[in-house]
């Protein structure tokens, strides 16, 4: 029998998110995105809140659990979720594939009290919605590689000073950890975005970069490239589950306040069955997740799974991001209500494949 009852240890951490993206994320997200950027109380909130430090302790990886919180802090703000899904997806790309000494090295360093960002690099600017399609090359060398390349669009670019870049090798996918201060990484200009904006994506170029050995993920024994797709696969679809529930219960209230022809709006049949389709979208979005999540912590083959939880999330988070608007009228429009930022969100959100991590 199939269960997704929580533990007590998940539902204090639930909770505890929730009470965050209520009071402090929620208020603060149509300023960000005015802005175009992550105000650093945000990230240090975020960071307060221990969900990413906690991958590099023993036992604290849990793509369950992150999976469950990225929805909650997706719900306050998606731009906000991805802030923390980066250094998460990093670490625990760290934690589940990389050497002793990878470990050693690079789990420590984000155990301080301030934000630190760290990204996983997949997806380049001629992706063409294929993930599959990786032009960033390294080559091997006496000492180690030569990588050269660009990925983009990566979020918090300029924020980062480690990266997880997904590069062929040798005629295969491998991973490559690389410092941003390395001669030849250089970021990019911030391009403004439709959804997203607080993010301050960027292109990375990466031109004759020396490597050494040792910074391969997982070193002699490699890794799983696949399994860090699969990550950033599910970790977007729990994202793109938070916009869509964030939508759902804000027009499910108005709808219900809203009175036209001398009736309230969520009483005409029509708008009913869609605000019912709304509800019984999410759960099925959240169900298909939660089951990637948890073969990704059962270390199983979770490939299958993810794909499907990331095109059906985003297809129907587009849907209810869509409906959101329609059933708020002209007022959908406005910038008075969250719904048309929720709307573009989530557009931007569908296209981010390979971006983060769980």
């Amino acid at each position: 029998m199939i269960s997704f009852e929580l533990t007590q240890e998940q539902k204090l951490a639930q909770s505890m998110v929730q009470e965050l993206a209520a009071a402090q994320l929620r208020p603060a997200a149509r300023d960000a995105d005015d802005r175009e950027a992550i105000p650093s109380s945000i990230l240090d909130q975020l960071w307060a809140t221990g969900i990413v430090q906690s991958q590099a302790e023993a036992g604290g990886y849990s793509p369950s659990l992150n999976a469950l919180l990225l929805e909650e802090l997706a719900v306050a703000d998606a731009a906000f979720a991805i802030a923390a899904a980066a250094p998460i997806g990093f670490l625990g790309a760290v934690t589940a594939q990389g050497s002793p000494a990878q470990k050693k090295n690079l789990l420590p360093l984000f155990a301080g009290d301030n934000y630190r960002c760290a990204g996983a690099a997949i997806m380049e600017p001629d992706f063409a919605f294929d993930v599959s399609s990786i032009r960033t090359a390294a080559i091997k060398t006496h000492d180690g590689y030569r990588l050269s390349g660009m990925k983009g669009p990566v979020p918090l670019a300029r924020h980062c000073n480690l990266f997880i870049v997904i590069a062929q090798c040798d005629g295969a996918a491998d991973a490559f950890i690389v410092e941003r201060n390395a001669s030849g990484v250089s970021v990019g200009e911030h391009k403004p975005t439709i959804g997203l904006r607080a993010l301050e994506m960027a292109t990375i170029s990466f031109k004759d970069v020396e490597l050494d050995a040792s910074a391969r993920l997982g070193e002699r024994a490699g890794c799983d490239v696949q399994r860090i797709v699969d990550s950033a696969r599910t970790a977007l679809s729990a994202i793109m589950t938070g916009t869509s529930r964030a939508v759902m219960e804000f027009v499910m209230p108005y709808t219900k306040e809203r009175v036209v022809h001398g009736d309230a709006l969520a009483k005409k049949q029509t708008i009913a069955f869609r605000l019912a389709d709304m509800r019984i979208e999410t759960d099925a979005m959240r169900w298909m997740t939660w089951k990637a999540a948890s073969i990704l912590e059962q270390g199983g083959d979770a490939t299958r799974q993810a794909q499907l939880a990331y095109t059906y999330c985003g297809e129907q988070a587009m849907w209810i991001a869509d409906e959101g608007v329609q059933m708020l009228g002209g007022h959908g429009y406005l910038r008075d209500n969250p719904v048309e930022m929720w709307y573009r969100d989530t557009r931007t959100v569908s296209l981010m494949e390979g971006a983060v991590g769980v």
